[in-house]
This record gives structure tokens, C-alpha cells and sequence, in this order.
């Protein structure tokens, strides 16, 4: 018995139906793992490294209870996503690249984790729960951001902190300084490296006027002589008015980079 022939329109309809499945299998394998080309949304943390300054006129550790209270962050800041400053009015959100913990608390545990690797104090804690501190460190972040300006990079860290005694009252201050650095790359984690030397720098720094401070406060206590610690009179403890100490420079470099005065370069480029 001799079989039909099949007409010319089926003929054309099952060669369409085969070019159809040809691609959505190609299709498909494309979807299969290590076929895909996967954007990768990269973290970020910025935390406390090894501190390198160096005390010599320290009495730490000094006698006192040290609450670091999360600092507050402006609410533009406080976000998953890196900020990327286009212009004074403009800026982007990079859903790829964000912080691996919220801006307060990643500043508030670095901030305490300088305060402990300084040993300036017997207990330094966020939170006491069954006593009251005897200083209270506060904080603001009013800015944590890249600003992209044509082929050039910056990043801001804007920080400002006090230490308040038992009373409310400020016994020592700091703004940030410098607030500004420039890197030499886009890639983000090139600018979160610049962004945690700023804080290790201003950190140390702040370290040093603490510890100055403290002494002056605990020679007072004692009845010691304070003369060598006070500047014509004013009461503020200085490094210069003491036979044979300089006040210190502090290094301001990493293994990726060196720091200068209002610049961030590698070290292939020195």
C-alpha cells in the first residue's frame, strides 16, 4: 500500500517547527551555569587596620568607661549602594556595588576599633547596660562618596566627632581633615581603600589629641605638675612644649597606594 505523499505545506510547516526548536534550545544552553554571562554584585567594608602611630608620653590606659554611640549618617548616605557624585546636582546608585554593612554601623565599629587597638581606655563598649560611662563618643557622617568629574576621581569622607564627660559637656572635637582625596582608577575598590586611609589618618590622629588630653586630665587629678603640658596658659595639652618631643607625622600610606597632600597615587607612578 503506497503512503501519501505529504503536501508542500506540511513539508514548509515542519521545517519551520525545527528552526523554531533549533533556537530555543541554543537558546537555552545559553542559560545553562558557566554559559551565562552573570553581572556580579560586588560588597564592600571598611574597617579598623593596625594602627601606626606611636605614644611615648602615654599613661594609657586611662581609667574610664568609653561608649561609642552609632554615628549618625545623612539619610542620602545611609544606603545599600555606594554613592557616585556626577555633579553638585546629579548622582548615580550602582546597584553592583554596595556596601557589605549600613554606613552607621560599618563607621561606628571601625571608629571603636581604633579605640581599642589604642588601648586609651580601660573599657571602651556601644553599649552599658549595667553602669553608666564616663565619656560619651559621638558622631556625624555628613559625607561617604565617590564624585566622578570627566576622566578624574575623588572620594569624601566628611566625619565630625566629639567626646562628651559625664555632664554633656565637649572635652575634645575633630573635624576630618583632609575631606578630599583624589584616586587614580575606576575601580570601586580603589576608591573604598581611599575612603578607609582617610579614616585610619584622622583616626590616629584623633588618638593623639585624646591621649593628650586624658594626661593632662589624670597629672590634674594626681596634683602633678602640669606646667610642660599647658600652651601660654590655655589648658590644651601639646606634644611641642615638651623637651624633646615633635609633634608626629603621620604616615599615610598602604600596600596598594600612597597618600599625599591632596592626591592618591600607586606605587608604580611614584
Amino acid at each position: 500500500m503506497t503512503r501519501p505523499q505529504k503536501s508542500g505545506t506540511e513539508l514548509l510547516r515542519r521545517v519551520v517547527f525545527s528552526f523554531c526548536a533549533c533556537l530555543l534550545l541554543t537558546s537555552c544552553a545559553q542559560l545553562l551555569p558557566g554559559k551565562a554571562e552573570r553581572r556580579v554584585r560586588r560588597q564592600f567594608v571598611i574597617e579598623a587596620e593596625p594602627l601606626r602611630v606611636s605614644m611615648p608620653l602615654s599613661e594609657r590606659p586611662y581609667e574610664y568607661r568609653v561608649q561609642v554611640e552609632e554615628f549618625s549618617v545623612s539619610r542620602f548616605y545611609e544606603r545599600d549602594q555606594i554613592v557616585f557624585r556626577l555633579s553638585p546636582e546629579e548622582v548615580r546608585f550602582d546597584p553592583d556595588n554596595v556596601w557589605g554593612v549600613r554606613p552607621s554601623d560599618m563607621i561606628t565599629d571601625a571608629v571603636e576599633g581604633y579605640l581599642k587597638q589604642a588601648l586609651l581606655f580601660t573599657d571602651i563598649r556601644q553599649e552599658f547596660l549595667d553602669s553608666s560611662p564616663d565619656f560619651t563618643l559621638t558622631g556625624s557622617v555628613a559625607a561617604i562618596e565617590r564624585f566622578d568629574s570627566g576622566d578624574r576621581w575623588y572620594v569624601r569622607l566628611d566625619i565630625s566627632m566629639q567626646l562628651l564627660n559625664s555632664q554633656n559637656t565637649i572635652v575634645w572635637q575633630m573635624d576630618f581633615d583632609p575631606v578630599e582625596e583624589e584616586v587614580f582608577d575606576s575601580d570601586p575598590v580603589i576608591s573604598v581603600r581611599a575612603l578607609r586611609e582617610l579614616l585610619r589618618y584622622n583616626m590616629e590622629r584623633g588618638i593623639l589629641e585624646i591621649d593628650r588630653r586624658m594626661l593632662l586630665r589624670k597629672m590634674q587629678s594626681e596634683g602633678r605638675d602640669i606646667s610642660i603640658l599647658l600652651d601660654n596658659g590655655n589648658g590644651d595639652a601639646v606634644a611641642d612644649t615638651v623637651e624633646g618631643v615633635k609633634e608626629e607625622s603621620i604616615p599615610r600610606s598602604t600596600k596598594d597606594y600612597v597618600v599625599l597632600p591632596g592626591t592618591l597615587i600607586t606605587e608604580a607612578e611614584r
